[in-house]
């Protein structure tokens, strides 16, 4: 389903949208401060959730690049309803991908996965900020901050403190070409912290689409499977596809039959819940809360697919 020279290609369009994501959120951090960010989405668990979905919204990245911007979220202070709901926004409230499913199953078929996208989102992010979260999750690199080495922030020992302890408003603004540099700097260091989760998930979730053959996804997810929706589902989470992935492969399931609830839980778990998003949550979350987000996408997934063939 993909070339090797198209999957180097996605690789380094990752890597590339990673450093710039990161270096953008550093800098912008630095120039607004922590408690601009936190009082923009603040408020109730209700307003800062649908504040994350907004934001995820707008931002359309795949999980790596909006790693950094839930890094950001979490080092600003901002509650767990409002990353919550953006980790799970970002890649799946994907207006592009949003308007190509609407071209493959119809109007009516998007319509379904964006508004039980959206209510999952919402739903998580209120069970996210209820359980106090914040307690499962691992100390990560602060992305703003006085300037450090970059072999500073690579790996952070137990005795770093968590993201959120740093504030910019402990270090003056010192001019935009000295903020440049470090934020720069802080790209590439998160990069080397994060550079073998990369290659180990994408390589994996390429490989499994570069071995599984059109033909036989179509065969899981085809409307004379009673079980096709589920298997999507199943089926999408070891791959790896963005928006410019999901376009071939979702017009090929169509075209062969595949049925459309099954189309939409592949989405869902392909881009919400896979194996690269699972090597790079474990190094922010604990074993235990990275699987109950996936078990949740699965569900999600489960759910906006057999909506979808009750209503189409």
């Amino acid at each position: 389903m993909t070339s090797l020279p198209g999957a180097a290609l996605l690789i380094a369009e990752m890597v590339a949208l990673l450093l710039a994501v990161t270096f953008g959120v550093a800098l912008l951090q630095r120039r607004l401060g922590d408690a601009a960010i936190r009082r923009w989405m603040g408020g109730p668990p209700r307003r800062a959730a649908l504040k994350g979905i907004a934001v995820g919204f707008i931002t359309p990245f795949c999980t790596y690049s909006a790693i950094p911007v839930l890094l950001g979220m979490r080092q600003a202070g901002v509650r767990p309803a409002g990353y919550a709901a953006f980790i799970f926004a970002a890649p799946v409230v994907d207006p592009v991908m949003i308007g190509v499913l609407a071209i493959i199953i119809g109007p009516t078929g998007a319509a379904v996965y964006v508004t039980t996208a959206f209510a999952a989102a919402f739903l998580l992010a209120l069970i996210v900020d209820t359980v106090d979260i914040a307690r499962h999750l691992k100390p990560v690199p602060a992305l703003v901050g006085s300037p450090a080495p970059a072999s500073s922030l690579a790996r952070p020992g137990p005795s770093s403190p968590p993201a959120s302890c740093s504030s910019p408003e402990e270090v003056p603004w010192s001019g935009w070409r000295e903020e440049s540099r470090a934020a720069w700097r802080r790209a590439v260091a998160l990069l080397r912290s994060m550079a073998w989760l990369i290659a180990a998930g994408v390589g994996v979730g390429l490989a499994i689409g570069l071995l599984v053959p059109t033909d036989a996804l179509a065969g899981i997810a085809g409307a004379d499977n009673p079980l096709a929706v589920p298997a999507a589902a199943a089926a999408g989470i070891p791959l790896y596809f963005g928006t410019e992935l999901f376009i071939p492969i979702g017009d090929a399931l169509h075209a062969k039959g595949a049925g459309t609830g099954a189309i939409v839980a592949l989405v869902i778990a392909g881009a919400g819940a896979n194996i690269p998003e699972f090597a790079l949550l474990t190094k922010i979350a604990r074993g235990r809360v990275v699987a109950a987000f996936f078990a949740y996408v699965f569900a999600v997934a489960v759910v906006a697919g057999l909506l979808t063939d009750l209503i189409l």
